[in-house]
């Protein structure tokens, strides 16, 4: 006997791949975007996830943490500049 047995078998893990793939197939055939291969799905996200494509972003705006990151960004490039004069 094995000293770790798996609670799940292949087939369960199988059958979830295969109910993931489906979903973001659709939600890509949705879109209309071009997939070379369905297995392209088994891992990862589905969506685009840049400032133009996130609804949220467009919505509530930029987290706190992102604003206080691009005002540091912000100071260290006048602090730059203003040294090169």
């Amino acid at each position: 006997m094995k000293p770790h047995q798996k609670n799940r078998s292949r087939s369960y893990y199988r059958h979830q791949r295969r109910r993931t793939i489906q979903r973001k197939a659709k939600i890509a055939e949705h879109n209309g975007w071009y997939v070379p291969s369905k297995g392209y799905f088994a891992k990862g996200k589905v969506h685009c996830s840049c400032w133009m494509c996130s609804q949220k972003t467009n919505k509530d705006g930029f987290p706190h943490s992102q604003i206080i990151q691009l005002e540091r960004l912000k100071s260290q490039l006048s602090d730059y500049f203003s040294e090169e004069e």
